[in-house]
């Protein structure tokens, strides 16, 4: 059974938007600010520069080729079974673990009305078991509109992301309107920090962070009414907005501080209560309803990211599936045309998740490089595919396709980096286990059958060796700093250009069997 095309444009661009906005808007301006001061509206400028150039790649490929769970499959028809599977399988795991995630996230702002719902063991704060419980009727109710189909999904993304594009566009007026001080943006200088904060910005304040959510877009194409048009819009056009959106957040956010409060710098701001400096802004301006307003949106936003994953995740492992690497009987889809066994499959993996490990805290940077990691298989698919596929119809052309599909995957590399060496080395250690993974299904007798084509992915060795070595030799994460800030943009321009040209000059050819079969294409008319 095939899925159904259920979703329409609004659905698609509002799945987009709601993985990109999450409460992680009531704290970037903050951290921004801290870092580059009035100067970081650039910073918000810059990164999303960073990732519309990666997702060019992606509004081509998701509209020629609207299939499920695209990030797993485009890479199986450009460079085979080795090099899909690597990266498929930790883009397969982050986006499993975004539901948990978000659900914990949720009840950490709620524990301010229901403290049972977390205690400290050992100085970390943990779910108790009545926390695990609550955690887990919630995702339930996640899968549960998965499972009964991708409009019911689409609707009630659309309630949710109608409130989530709501609050931070009325705190933006009212911040706008009761309480702005334009000369707050030359007081100290404009740029503080000149242009190392305008950059710093961008990994240190989750500047490039907050635009990665737009993976739904992509793992839902197969879903939607008109692929050709809506997969482009609901790409470009959900980061378009959201820049937008983000940089008048930060100009609201600086115009509304007092002078006083950054008077001796802007690494001296600060604010205290888990909604957020927004929250600690308006209290001071008497607008209570507001911060009542924000509290509740810290709950519900990353409960709608975690809704709209739950149904991009089990795509992603559909495809995992469709490329011979999950048992058949995950793949089954439903009447209403969901894989409903796969959301099942990924329920029971987020539960495991939600017990107390120490280093939970850490997991969110894991996931956030896991994801950007992933996202290189746009770049590097593009160009191949152009090559292979001459005559298929693209509604959706990348111009100037060989210089837009380098900077992506450049532009990939340089957040993976900024992540550190402390997040890269465990998410080599996943990959590492995911190749181990490979290695034990090769014994079985379905297994056998799926060739490796070593040849066309031999090139991520040398890949993820000096990614690994690159960033313990940096200066983020526990680096040791013997690449210094500055340096490292050209250290690693160099090392993505030599990795690129590898990973284009052996990819397959358009007469290997594991290439992109005709009753796949047939699928898609």
């Amino acid at each position: 059974m095939l899925f159904k095309r259920s979703i329409g444009p609004v659905g698609l661009l509002f799945c987009a938007v709601g993985g990109i906005i999450g409460s992680g808007w009531l704290l970037g301006p903050f951290f921004a600010a801290q870092i580059a001061g009035p100067a970081s509206i650039l910073s918000w400028a810059i990164g999303g520069f960073m990732m519309i150039i990666i997702a060019l790649t992606y509004a081509e490929l998701g509209a020629m080729l609207p299939i499920a769970g695209g990030t797993v499959r485009y890479l199986q028809f450009s460079h085979g079974t080795l090099a899909s599977f690597t990266i498929g399988w930790i883009a397969w795991l982050a986006a499993a673990a975004v539901a948990p995630i978000e659900t914990l996230a949720l009840l950490h702002y709620t524990t301010n009305y229901l403290p049972n719902l977390m205690h400290t063991v050992d100085g970390v704060t943990v779910l108790s078991l009545s926390g695990i419980a609550v955690a887990a009727v919630l995702m339930f109710v996640m899968c549960f509109l998965n499972i009964m189909g991708v409009k019911l999904l689409a609707n009630a993304n659309n309630l949710i992301v109608a409130l989530k594009l709501f609050v931070p566009i009325l705190t933006l007026g009212i911040l706008l309107c009761m309480d702005f001080h334009p000369e707050n943006f030359g007081a100290i200088g404009f740029a503080p920090m000149g242009l190392k904060g305008i950059l710093a910005a961008l990994p240190s304040a989750g500047v490039i962070f907050s635009f990665i959510g737009y993976n739904p877009a992509i793992q839902l194409a197969a879903e939607a009414k008109n692929p050709q048009r809506d997969v482009p819009l609901a790409i470009l056009g959900a980061l378009v907005l959201c820049i937008i959106l983000y940089v008048l957040l930060q100009v609201a956010f600086v115009g509304a501080l007092e002078p006083e409060s950054f008077s001796k710098g802007w690494g001296s701001l600060s604010f205290t209560g888990d909604a957020g400096p927004f929250a600690g802004i308006t209290m001071a301006l008497g607008a209570v309803w507001l911060t009542k307003i924000l509290y509740v949106d810290a709950a519900i936003s990353p409960y709608g990211t975690g809704l709209v994953f739950t149904g991009a995740t089990a795509r992603l492992s559909y495809a995992l599936g469709k490329n011979g690497y999950f048992p058949k009987f995950f793949m089954k889809v439903n009447k209403f045309g969901v894989p409903a066994r796969m959301i099942l499959l990924n329920y029971v993996i987020g539960l495991f998740l939600f017990l107390p490990f120490p280093t939970w805290q850490g997991m969110m940077s894991f996931l956030v490089s896991s994801l950007i990691f992933a996202y290189t298989v746009g770049p590097l698919a593009l160009m191949v595919l152009r090559k292979n596929l001459p005559n298929q119809h693209r509604p959706f052309r990348v111009p100037a396709p060989a210089l837009v599909a380098f900077l992506g995957f450049y532009f990939s590399n340089l957040i993976v980096y900024w992540t550190g060496w402390s997040v890269i080395s465990k998410m080599l250690i996943a990959i590492l286990i995911g190749l181990a993974v490979l290695l034990i299904f090769r014994c079985t007798k379905e297994g056998r059958a799926i060739q490796l084509h070593f040849k066309n992915a031999w090139w991520l060795l040398p890949y993820l060796g000096l990614l690994c070595l690159f960033s313990y030799l940096g200066s983020f994460g526990g680096g040791l700093n013997i690449i210094p800030f500055g340096w490292d943009f050209l250290v690693i321009a160099v090392f993505s250009y030599v990795i690129y040209i590898l990973a284009q000059r052996y990819a397959l050819e358009t007469n290997d069997e594991a290439y992109l079969l005709e009753h796949e294409l047939k699928e898609l008319l």
